[in-house]
């Protein structure tokens, strides 16, 4: 299992952005059932392993250009770090959409978790993953090993 860590701060940032836009870029998965995109947080890996809004217009990265903006997971920047991983998580290219507005089984939306987490100090949010498997929860980053 590989633990990605991600800037608490910086992924509400990119949530806020989704819950903001206007109009919302449809996965796949809303493609194929015909559905209406909501706010979520995209997961993808390709070009590294990162977060991002799936907000139309898109968020534009900080630094202007082109981009978008993204959460990278620390240390997964490249194609090539995500790559070195693949027997853990799978080789292919992936986008997972993260619902920001569903509630989750206790209730609790990830928005809301996200702003919580934020508000109790807390800096990472880390996802747990391996082929079959993902699991997300915020962390401290001096406790962030479970």
């Amino acid at each position: 299992m590989i633990q990605l860590r991600f800037a608490l701060r910086d992924v509400l940032a990119v949530a806020e952005h989704a819950i903001a836009a206007p109009a919302h870029k449809p996965a796949f998965a809303d493609t194929v059932d015909g559905t209406t995109p909501t706010p979520a947080l995209w997961f993808v890996g390709d070009d590294g392993l990162y977060l991002m809004s799936n907000g139309l217009p898109g968020q534009p990265h900080p630094d202007g250009g082109d981009r978008l903006h993204v959460v990278y997971a620390d240390g997964y920047r490249t194609a090539m770090s995500k790559h070195a991983i693949a027997d853990e998580i799978g080789g292919d290219d992936f986008c997972e959409p993260l619902s920001l507005l569903d509630p989750g089984p206790d209730g609790v939306t990830l928005h809301a978790r996200l702003t919580a987490g934020v508000a109790d100090g807390l800096d990472l949010l880390v996802i747990d993953l391996d082929t079959t498997a993902m699991q997300l929860y915020l962390a401290d980053a001096r406790e962030a090993t479970r």
